[in-house]
């Protein structure tokens, strides 16, 4: 017996490493096994849906957020508890924080991507679902300021989407943070020495906000902060969702015995000795082991030693087989969450950040009112139809490959920073303004031949469509080129012969 254990003895030491590499392994990637002669745990309760995932203790950023959130993000939710009027604003605004928590604790796993917007879009579901929510509550008018004071406040949670040059996540919430004031200080007016729970209200967002730009100004200054030797954003997803459920359910650990190591505890299969019991059973009654017939491999055999290496030379790579990889067309660089809604400050629908993948192509907008306006900023590749008859302008602002039909407009449309832009009007259009545009194309209805007027500013490549006496359609260019003459110590200008 004492020379079976002696022979088993450089076996077990083996077995423990092997036994605690993989316990390690488990550890990183958040699995949890319950210890050897342990029972099996309880199952854990239901976890909400509105929990956010865990990152790793590790992680600052994690932990600040965290901090944040229980410092001021759980004193404004209560504010807004204590106001009735103001239902289910305070869960909501967790869950928002939640959503940006989230967003945070992947990038904590992943390295940077290229496209950021594009990876980060299918992350933003459940905070641009919440956000949603908010937006579509309907309060007593006696809290309209309460909802626009808290609209701007939401509204700074885009930081995670912004990054220089175009600007920064501090500078965005500084801006947002000033909006908020503008409403808060409207409320605090009107309640000052009447309800205190009002300028608590008020008192709460303030410090939510600076307290979100001194975390940002940690963390986060210069963007959002990714791990630079992180994986790509889709593992980085499955290692935090592994991590949150690993941290919502721990095994409980067995206790250890005085003369027991802690690493034979931790296994696959109920540590040490569930291994030794699995290779006892390969055993035969004849006494041949799992390894008995395997044939033994002599050193020059050993191709993994340098010397093989040396004297037997590098081993041929396998011939690469070309393969056919589709180029893919550049996304859509968003720096804020897709809006399509009506402001009543200002009677304006506002249509940003919208894409095909988005809005499924079409955006439709009822206009109720001739005093509406509708701006459309910072969108490719949809089309918004304006239907209800008359409104004041349509202004389409920093968009690419975008279409605009509407009917009736009192003032005019003025087209701004855009490429690849058409604009169609079904009644009167009185003026139409381009300004540092490339490639526009205006289709303009007989009601309004007489009427439609062009004033262009630095654009590039513009058209203008009209049915003719006929009734056939006819395209013209607009001029971009002009003759300039001294005359009478005055200058005169003409369009070129190109345009004749």
């Amino acid at each position: 017996m004492t020379q079976a254990s002696d022979a088993v003895d450089p076996l077990r030491g083996l077995l423990d490493s092997v036994c605690s590499r993989l316990a390690a392994l488990e550890a990183s990637v958040g699995i949890s096994t319950p210890a050897a002669n342990q029972p099996p745990t309880k199952s854990p309760a239901p976890v909400s849906p509105t929990k956010s995932v865990a990152a790793d203790n590790d992680s600052p950023a994690i932990l600040a957020y965290d901090a944040h959130v229980q410092k001021v993000v759980k004193p404004i939710a209560d504010s807004c508890d204590a106001l009735e009027g103001m239902k289910n604003m305070g869960d909501l605004l967790q869950e928002a924080w939640a959503g940006v928590r989230t967003i945070v604790v992947v990038a904590s796993f992943a390295k940077q991507p290229s496209d950021i917007p594009g990876e980060l879009q299918p992350h933003l579901a459940p905070l641009q679902k919440t956000l949603g929510d908010i937006r579509g509550l309907r309060l007593d008018r006696k809290y309209d300021n309460h909802c626009k004071a808290v609209m701007e406040m939401v509204g700074a949670l885009s930081w995670i989407m912004i990054r220089p040059p175009s600007s920064t996540p501090v500078s965005f919430v500084k801006e947002a943070n000033n909006s908020a004031q503008f409403w808060t200080n409207k409320i605090r007016k009107e309640f000052k020495g009447k309800d205190d729970k009002h300028i608590t209200f008020c008192d709460a967002m303030k410090a939510t906000l600076l307290d979100l730009v001194a975390y940002i100004t940690e963390h986060h200054k210069t963007g959002l902060t990714f791990k630079p030797r992180g994986v790509s954003m889709a593992e980085a997803a499955l290692l935090a969702q592994a991590n949150a459920e690993s941290k919502e359910v721990p095994a409980e650990k067995a206790p250890l015995s005085p003369g027991r190591r802690s690493s034979s505890v931790r296994g696959g299969s109920g540590g040490m000795n569930s291994l030794m019991g699995e290779l006892a059973k390969k055993r035969t009654q004849d006494g041949s082991s799992a390894a008995t017939g395997l044939k033994h491999v002599t050193r020059d055999q050993q191709t993994w030693r340098k010397e093989f290496q040396k004297t037997q030379g590098a081993a041929p790579a396998a011939p690469k087989i070309p393969t056919m990889t589709k180029k893919e067309e550049p996304k859509k660089k968003l720096t804020g969450l897709p809006i399509c809604e009506y402001q009543d400050r200002g009677h304006k629908w506002v249509v940003e950040n919208q894409t095909k993948e988005t809005a499924d192509g079409v955006i439709t907008i009822e206009v109720t009112d001739p005093k509406q306006q509708v701006y459309i900023y910072n969108c490719e590749g949809i089309t918004v139809q304006v239907k209800g008859g008359k409104c004041k302008s349509v202004i389409v602002d920093t968009c690419k490959k975008s279409n605009a039909v509407f009917e009736s407009l009192i003032s005019g449309c003025e087209v701004v920073n855009c490429k690849k832009i058409q604009v169609q009007s079904t009644g009167i259009c009185p003026t139409v303004s381009v300004d540092k545009t490339d490639g526009f194309l205006m289709y303009v209805c007989k009601e309004s031949l007489a009427t439609t007027s062009f004033v262009t500013c630095t654009s590039t490549e513009m058209n203008v469509s009209f049915p003719d006496e006929n009734g056939e359609q006819k395209e013209l260019p607009i001029p971009e080129q002009f003759v300039h003459k001294l005359v009478d110590g005055a200058v005169q200008s003409s369009v070129s012969d190109l345009y004749h």
